[in-house]
């Protein structure tokens, strides 16, 4: 476990002055202008403001009060500055920032996309940049994105740690650095999975204090020798001030709970640290699982991925347990020593054989999608790239100008695919050729289906779009009822005569692929949105709708008439934001929970056929079908293949270190699968 922290373990003496670096033209864009050094200055953290349409209102006006009272020179927000990311809420945080008399700096956290329909585009809108360097008196702030889009967990876009890197290069490695991140990391409950790609990243530089929001709880500790903070929600009355004295040499942290008045918690000393840190060489490693890892170089702690530091025996890291595939494994000498992750690959039988593996430009959170030789994959940089099934080579990759979580589909010869930009795009299957774009008044999050020669798709806009195969001309336009949780994210379903969408607004819809006119709507968990039929796709079959809801409902509908034929909820996990898949008379779908439940259920009546414990969180991904068995991903990397007749799990295997929420794909004897680890990977399912 990680340690608190007391003065003790960094009050140092005879400390110097650090020099100004370089200004930063950046930070002029954002309000700030950088500053000659002076004797100090002081700042103000807080995180999780959460404010909504009627609550945490006045808790964090009083809050903002206090602050404001000791005139800091900037505020940083660590973000979830709104409950929900809807424009009101925006509205009235900017009511409570506006007459401060300082700036305010924002993260965007989870809640500001996770249930917006207009995403980062409304947080851009009125906050600003989501990522931002601002210099002070030559200390250097960066404002950093750690958010996923749709999803609570956490993630450093490769872009932003490519700028990240080269705007530290920029200042050097004597000036002192803060860092803010809304999701934390350097804890043993990992939220971001590429949190060791960050400290990679920051290592060599003179980091004083990463500040952290999230849990809402208030903690002190520290990470490869770094020193990280968290506190509760502004609005639960915590609040931190950071003290610049460069007179002392040192950055004094500061907490107010609820609980305490404003109270020392640290001093960190402003002069970089003695460049004594060891330095392990550690590339990629193979070894067959069973076997024991050896470490040199003086390491004494050791952890796997998502487990706890554990200390390193002569006799090596045993591997016995572990799962086969990639593992990212970190060392460290000491509780407060520097860390060094290297990647190990361990080996051994299965049924998933690995055929190829391909990097990509960005992480993946769609649907990936097969047509006749081709592998179709769209990324959250914007790319959808076609490739050879069974080499693994890239046939063409074309750009959108926004994130894709849009699934791609394939309408003739033409990939459909929807981009954050607000476009609806039309690629030539054979060279990738723009062959249309069409732009509707939101964000597209949702996948497209085909009815024939109508592509019929959800934006973020709250509308219901039927665009034309060929041209992408807009033949309807339909309307949702008007809320703030009018969209829909995931992919809709036809049956060849209706599209099928569920949306956050917890009903499910059915529109005519001829002119868009909404057949039925109907409730699935009307309790809160939050239970709403909006992240598993549904599917239709056999004249039937099945759909997930995040409330723990498995749910089917007459697709003619919107009648729900049956309910079922589960015990244990319950089902939550994975997608059904249909086949011969069953139902299948993942669970959200601790078990990693998979189901199998009968159509006729929803009736539990089998159920399968992988003992991994499933979020978003949901089941492919191939020959006799089915895959589904875990959040923390793992392919899992289960039997289709049985439930038996048949094997399991790690990809690289890196967010599983997209739907993997099968033919009959392959699967393939992506993540946000920026890769592909096929495997051979040999039984």
């Amino acid at each position: 476990m990680s340690r608190p922290l007391s003065r003790r373990d960094v009050l140092k003496t005879g400390l110097a002055a650090v020099a100004a670096g370089p200004v930063v033209s950046a930070a002029r864009a954002f309000g700030l202008s950088p500053t000659a050094p002076g004797d100090g200055f002081s700042f103000a953290y807080f995180s999780d403001t959460h404010v909504a349409l009627a609550r945490n209102i006045e808790e964090n006006r009083a809050m903002l009060a206090e602050i404001r009272a000791w005139s800091p020179a900037f505020a940083i927000n660590g973000g979830d500055v709104t409950d929900y990311g809807w424009p009101g809420e925006y509205d009235n945080y900017k009511t409570l920032v506006r007459d401060l008399g300082f700036p305010t700096y924002e993260n965007p956290g989870n809640h500001d996309v996770r249930w917006s329909p207009l995403g980062m585009k409304v947080f851009r809108k009125n906050l600003g940049q989501n990522f931002r360097h601002v210099e002070h008196e030559g200390v250097s702030l960066f404002v950093l994105d750690s958010t996923v889009p749709l999803s609570h967990w956490g993630h450093y876009e490769k872009s932003q740690l490519d700028w990240l890197a080269g705007e530290l290069a920029k200042g050097g490695r004597t000036v002192p650095v803060v860092l803010a991140s809304h999701h934390w990391v350097g804890r043993d409950s990992v939220v971001i999975d590429n949190e060791l790609e960050l400290l990679k990243v920051i290592e060599p530089y003179n980091v004083k204090l990463i500040l952290t929001g999230h849990g809402h709880s208030d903690l002190l500790w520290e990470w490869g020798g770094f020193t990280l903070t968290q506190n509760k929600g502004l609005y639960q009355g915590s609040w931190q001030r950071v003290d610049v004295d460069r007179r002392a040499g040192e950055v004094r942290l500061s907490r107010r709970s609820a609980t305490q008045a404003l109270t020392e918690l640290i001093r960190v000393p402003l002069a970089p640290r003695p460049d004594q840190r060891p330095v392990w060489a550690f590339g990629a490693t193979a070894i067959a699982r069973g076997e024991s890892l050896l470490i040199t170089g003086g390491a004494d702690q050791v952890r796997w991925p998502n487990g706890t530091w554990n200390a390193i025996r002569p006799a090596g890291i045993p591997t016995e347990g572990r799962l086969r595939g990639q593992h990212t494994l970190a060392v460290r000498r000491g509780e407060s020593g520097p860390v060094r992750a290297f990647s190990v690959h361990i080996k051994g039988p299965g049924p998933l054989r690995e055929r190829w593996a391909q990097p990509l430009s960005g992480g993946v959170m769609s649907h990936l999608r097969r047509h006749g030789e081709d592998l179709i994959i769209s990324a959250m940089d914007g790319s959808v790239r076609v490739m050879d099934a069974a080499t693994g080579e890239t046939r063409w990759v074309s750009m959108t100008q926004d994130y894709c979580h849009s699934s791609p589909c394939v309408a003739g010869d033409v990939v459909v695919v929807g981009s954050a930009d607000g476009n609806v795009y039309g690629f030539d299957l054979a060279n990738g050729a723009t062959r249309w774009r069409t732009a509707t008044e939101g964000p597209v999050y949702a996948g497209a289906a085909i009815a024939g020669d109508v592509v019929g798709i959800a934006s973020g806009d709250g509308s219901m779009y039927g665009l034309d195969r060929l041209t992408g001309q807009v033949r309807w336009r339909t309307a949702m009822p008007v809320s703030n949780t009018a969209f829909a994210q995931s992919a809709a379903a036809t049956d060849g005569t209706r599209f099928f969408v569920g949306a956050w607004d917890s009903h499910i819809y059915a529109f005519t692929a001829a002119d868009g006119r909404q057949v039925w709507r109907e409730p699935c968990q009307p309790r809160t949105f939050a239970f709403s039929p909006a992240i598993g796709s549904p599917v239709a079959d056999a004249g039937n709708v099945y759909v997930v809801a995040n409330g723990n409902g498995l749910f089917r509908f007459d697709a003619a008439t919107g009648t729900r034929e049956w309910e079922v909820a589960a015990d244990g996990d319950k089902y939550g934001h994975s997608g059904p898949a249909v086949r011969r008379g069953r139902v299948f779908t993942g669970g959200l929970g601790d078990n990693g439940h998979v189901w199998c259920a009968r159509t006729v009546d929803g009736a539990e056929v089998w159920r399968c414990a992988t003992g991994k969180v499933i979020y978003d991904s949901s089941p492919c079908l191939g020959d006799d068995w089915l895959a589904i991903g875990s959040v923390d990397a793992t392919l899992n293949l289960i039997d289709l007749v049985s439930g038996a799990l048949l094997d399991q295997v790690r990809l690289p270190e890196g967010h599983f929420l997209s739907k993997p794909v099968a033919d009959r004897q392959r699967v393939y699968a992506a993540t946000y680890a920026n890769i592909v990977m096929a495997y051979d399912v040999v039984r």
